[in-house]
């Protein structure tokens, strides 16, 4: 593809700068795509609705001739920024429990915080991989159909690829999935520690059944795929 072909790709031509960044973030661009011009390089972002700041930037880069030849991906400016604030913040709130009660009284509730922290870092990690691999695949796909318009005749013998199923790991699932797991647990076991004790067996088989149902029917499609 040659670099003028992908400029068209361009909805909006911006400066990929920290405040260019910060403002597509909290305001949610959903252009597709935003994007900065350059000599063998162009950049080229959208907003995650999920990802938020942490949305990557392509960097589709040029030969001399100005023929696609590479892209790659990097976290936006603000996106870096934000990871080294959570590092900052995760750190401090270590500390405080140190700070307030002493090493003895404190160590074991810092070393809480540093446990929660790193699981749900291992868990959105998972999901944001995920996230941006289906970020790229489309951008991908985007570059093929404008190919496959502009030049039809690279593509006379070729039949346009089936689209990938669904991930099951995205971030908008992951998240989903901290949310709804934890409340489906709560209301089974208050179902069994509060209402079927206290004679509502229908009320309490019913919670029990909704909720049950919704965890084992995710987890088998989750070991499905």
């Amino acid at each position: 593809m040659n670099k003028s072909d992908i400029e068209e790709l361009i909805l909006k031509k911006k400066k990929s700068t920290l405040g260019t960044h910060f403002n597509d973030t909290f305001f949610y661009n959903t252009l597709k795509y935003s994007g900065e011009i350059r000599k063998n390089e162009i950049l080229l972002w959208t907003s995650s609705y999920w990802l938020r700041g942490g949305y990557p930037i392509f960097r589709l880069k040029f030969d001399s001739e100005n023929q696609l030849n590479r892209i790659s991906t990097e976290l936006n400016p603000f996106g870096k920024l934000i990871d080294k604030l959570t590092i900052i913040a995760i750190c401090t709130f270590t500390m405080l429990p140190i700070i307030g009660y002493g090493f003895n009284d404190g160590w074991k509730l810092g070393a809480l915080v540093i446990f929660i922290a790193i699981v749900l870092f291992l868990i959105l990690k998972k999901a944001s991989k995920s996230e941006k691999k289906i970020m790229t695949e489309e951008l991908r796909e985007v570059i093929e159909n404008l190919e496959r318009e502009k030049y039809p005749e690279k593509f006379q013998d070729q039949p346009k690829p089936e689209k990938p199923k669904e991930k099951e790991w995205t971030l908008k699932k992951v998240i989903t999935r901290l949310i709804f797991y934890p409340i489906s647990i709560i209301i089974i076991y208050f179902c069994l520690t509060e209402i079927l004790p206290n004679g509502k067996g229908i009320h309490g088989l019913f919670g029990i059944g909704v909720c049950g149902l919704y965890l084992i029917a995710d987890i088998l499609n989750i070991m499905k795929k």
